[in-house]
């Protein structure tokens, strides 16, 4: 099965991490698979790695908001997507969102701010046919183990069509199917690791 018919048209896709180089080993995979990538870094961590020639960014377009200007960010992403170049945009990543913001705004309107962007991509990707896949990292706490944010548990358990692990298993990065349509939960798919070093 070709990686990335994983991702679907018809929704969101999400994928949940416990460490950055897991997550940052498939979506560096999947953005090189597809003809073109919009690729907003909201941890700036893939444009890192991008432009120290570690990973394929070849047909990668890269989004890297600055604190107090997401907005005017995520307004010239969508205007780029609109022209229907782009076959796949990733959202990298949920957790980092809320520190483009000052911490004394409310929790409340960001959550609600970032439910609506996302969903917008997610129209956006339904009307042209292009997969949109989020990231969010998921933070341990002693008494519950791995847990998400309330925002992003939200996102990822009641709007995901596809839900995505990204993990090592044994010497190998994979993935492993949490939600899909047509594949079992706990499939999991092995791939090779896409970054180099110099």
């Amino acid at each position: 099965m070709d990686i990335r018919d994983v991702l679907t048209t018809s929704g969101l896709n999400t994928l949940t991490f416990t460490d950055p180089f897991n997550k940052l080993a498939f979506t560096s995979l999947i953005a090189s698979r597809f003809q073109r990538t919009l690729y907003i870094d909201l941890d700036s961590t893939y444009s890192a790695y991008a432009n120290a020639g570690l990973i394929p960014a070849q047909g990668v377009d890269i989004f890297l908001p600055e604190k107090g200007r997401f907005m005017h960010c995520f307004a010239n992403a969508i205007a780029d997507l609109e022209q229907g170049r782009h076959s796949l945009v990733i959202f990298d990543s949920v957790s980092s969102f809320y520190s483009l913001y000052p911490p004394e705004q409310k929790m409340g309107p960001l959550n609600r701010l970032l439910c609506i962007l996302v969903m917008l991509l997610v129209r956006c990707g339904i009307d042209l046919h292009f997969p949109v896949l989020i990231t969010s990292m998921l933070r341990y706490r002693n008494e519950k183990g791995w847990v998400q944010s309330p925002a992003a548990k939200r996102l990822v358990e009641m709007k995901s069509v596809v839900r995505l692990s990204a993990i090592r298993f044994e010497d190998r990065q994979a993935i492993e199917i949490q939600t899909h349509p047509f594949l079992d939960a706990g499939t999991r798919f092995d791939y090779e690791n896409p970054i180099t070093w110099h």
